[in-house]
């Protein structure tokens, strides 16, 4: 029967008992009946059956319960009790399921907690290995250093027992560049053809990755060491953008293992190698082409001024020679004023190339450097020459040097050709980083001369050429006698 039933049965029997005992208790109070004594009796014999009752499915589990509850406080594998025959068993039968379900959902709550924290552990050792990787990549000086150093570090966090490095070279060669632990060098060669070599195979595969193989080469680990090398080989490859630069192998005694996290670490720190190599040789091949077009303007600033010079001294040297042959006194006498005054001018040309490319950038910036040049073009030349900047110019080194070659060429050709009294120059941040160059000498027609002048005279190419370097457009505005107007936009 449910509790509740039982609750409703119990109240109504003691309702209904109530005032019939009541009444017999009366009654044999003023008859003294022996029959209401037995009623008496009777109904107190039924009061005492529910009492046990009520004790047994009411009282008892209540008291069981309160008991539980105090002592679970402290000891939380108590359990109700669940071995009387109570209507309350059901109860604490489920209660104690749950409380059991609950211990096993702890228990693996707390196995997870620690995987999972054994995890973090992992990853943020990883992320310490990967902070220190490119700490130390940016302390490298060297491609060679950089393979040194990291075949050392794998070596050491893979527990192998040799390892090599080889950088792919343009031409499809393995190179060795480093190497540790014993290996043989018989049989080793320095460079292998990539499709010659099993390391080539896996390095310059199309989906490479760090890879574990029984298989190895004597070209790679010497013929001796390939025994060593069979137990197993771990490959890392070094790629970026699809580009293969260079393979680290590592050899082991005995045969090696790597975890999912593991591998996943190794590839990280070979991805952040290759990113450094790339970036180093395209450094490399900046720094080539730099130089080469540094060189290229060089050529040109010669081509159009010095070389020139000497050319029409070359002409003057001949026809010189003529009119000594045909004893032309005066006409030599002429030839000689002029061979003078272009060899005077050849030396000027000359003093000014050494003066532009030598002339460095003032370490302040481009400010001081443009007061500097407006200064010594003053004191030389003599021609009022006035310098304004507006605002804080805060531009690339690169930036400030083509200002500073495109404002000495601007005042080289003001020198030579313009007749100028007065010079302005003027250099603004905002809105846009402009320089202004303008003077007030016989200026030119740039429509019909422009090829010839742009070309020779004033060195308009090179400036154009310089502009373009920095992504600058460059303006050239001219009248006739009234001056000239260079200005230069460049961004910041």
């Amino acid at each position: 029967m449910k509790i509740q039933y039982k609750f409703y049965l119990y109240f109504m029997v003691t309702a209904l008992l109530s005032p019939f005992l009541l009444t017999e208790i009366t009654l044999l109070y003023a008859t003294k009946n022996m029959i209401d004594a037995l009623l008496v009796a009777l109904i107190l014999f039924v009061y005492l059956g529910l009492y046990l009752s009520i004790r047994k499915d009411f009282l008892l589990p209540f008291s069981n319960l309160q008991a539980w509850v105090s002592g679970f406080k402290a000891n939380q594998s108590m359990r109700l009790d669940e071995d009387h025959d109570t209507t309350f068993q059901p109860v604490a039968t489920a209660i104690n399921h749950l409380i059991d379900e609950n211990q096993h959902l702890y228990d693996d709550m707390e196995n997870i907690l620690k995987k999972q924290i054994q995890r973090l552990s992992h990853k943020s050792a990883s992320l310490e290995t990967l902070y220190s990787v490119s700490s130390k990549l940016n302390q490298l000086h060297s491609t060679d250093e950089l393979f040194e150093y990291f075949l050392g570090m794998f070596v050491s966090m893979t527990g192998a027992s040799s390892g090599a490095a080889r950088s792919l070279a343009e031409d499809g060669e393995l190179y060795l560049v480093a190497q540790h632990g014993v290996i043989d060098p018989q049989g080793q060669e320095l460079q292998v053809l990539s499709s010659d070599c099993f390391c080539g195979e896996v390095a310059m595969a199309k989906e490479a990755g760090v890879q574990f193989s029984v298989h190895s080469c004597a070209k790679c680990v010497g013929q001796e060491s390939r025994k060593v090398a069979d137990v197993g080989t771990i490959f890392i490859p070094l790629r970026h953008h699809g580009k293969t630069l260079g393979i680290f192998n590592l050899f082991f005694d005995s045969e090696p293992s790597l975890s999912f996290d593991e591998r996943a670490l190794l590839e990280s720190i070979a991805e952040n190698i290759a990113i450094a190599l790339d970036k180093s040789t395209l450094n490399e091949q900046t720094k080539r082409m730099e130089l080469s077009q540094e060189r290229l303007f060089l050529s040109q600033e010669i081509h159009d001024s010095l070389a020139q010079t000497i050319y029409s001294l070359k002409l003057q040297v001949s026809v010189l020679g003529n009119s000594l042959k045909q004893a032309k006194q005066l006409d030599a006498h002429h030839q000689i004023e002029a061979l003078q005054t272009n060899i005077t001018q050849a030396n000027q040309e000359l003093r000014e190339l050494m003066c532009n490319f030598r002339v460095p950038l003032d370490p302040k910036g481009i400010e001081v450097s443009l007061e500097n040049l407006v200064n010594r073009f003053k004191s030389e030349e003599g021609i009022a020459t006035f310098l304004q900047i507006k605002g804080k110019i805060k531009v690339d080194p690169e930036v400030e040097m083509q200002i500073m070659r495109i404002t000495q060429e601007a005042l080289s050709n003001i020198r030579k050709h313009a007749g100028a009294r007065n010079v302005r120059i003027l250099l603004t941040a905002k809105p846009n980083c402009q320089l202004l160059i303008e003077d007030d000498g016989i200026g030119f027609v740039k429509d019909q001369g422009a090829s010839e002048i742009m070309g020779n005279n004033i060195g308009m190419n090179i400036m154009k050429e310089r502009a373009q370097r920095i992504g600058a457009k460059i303006e050239v505005e001219s009248e006739v006698d009234e001056g000239t107007r260079i200005t230069v936009n460049f961004s910041k």
